[in-house]
């Protein structure tokens, strides 16, 4: 019983423990459309005209697109909370160093840099 308790005990206490991880990340700068299909060089006019939305190319209807950071390996898609910090890395493979949140798939960049592909 008392192994029971201590198990639930500490179960709970790291369902508690804050979502929030700092960390150095590697990945490429897209759009919330595009997502993944920019995990290669040049896709930068496409993310950037999403960034923008359609009105700039005549197409009102297209809504203006959130940044977004692919991670490499499992394509995981983070939402950046800061996209100014990313404004000039579009569809450029980076490492990126911030505030990830785990639950909500968002990081607040801190640092951007060009990787050397």
């Amino acid at each position: 019983m008392r192994l029971l308790l201590f198990a639930l005990v500490c179960t709970t206490a790291a369902l508690a423990q804050p979502q929030h991880q700092r960390a150095s990340r590697t990945g490429w700068i897209s759009d919330e459309a595009c997502g993944a299909q920019h995990t290669k060089p040049g896709g930068a006019g496409c993310v950037e005209k999403c960034w923008r939305g359609g009105a700039s190319v005549g197409h009102p209807e297209w809504k203006p697109q959130r940044a977004v950071f692919v991670q490499d390996g499992d394509h995981a898609i983070w939402i950046v909370l800061n996209p100014d910090a990313v404004k000039n890395f579009a569809a450029v493979h980076v490492e990126l160093g911030g505030e990830f949140d785990l639950e909500k798939k968002t990081v607040q960049v801190d640092t951007v840099t060009r990787k050397a592909d």
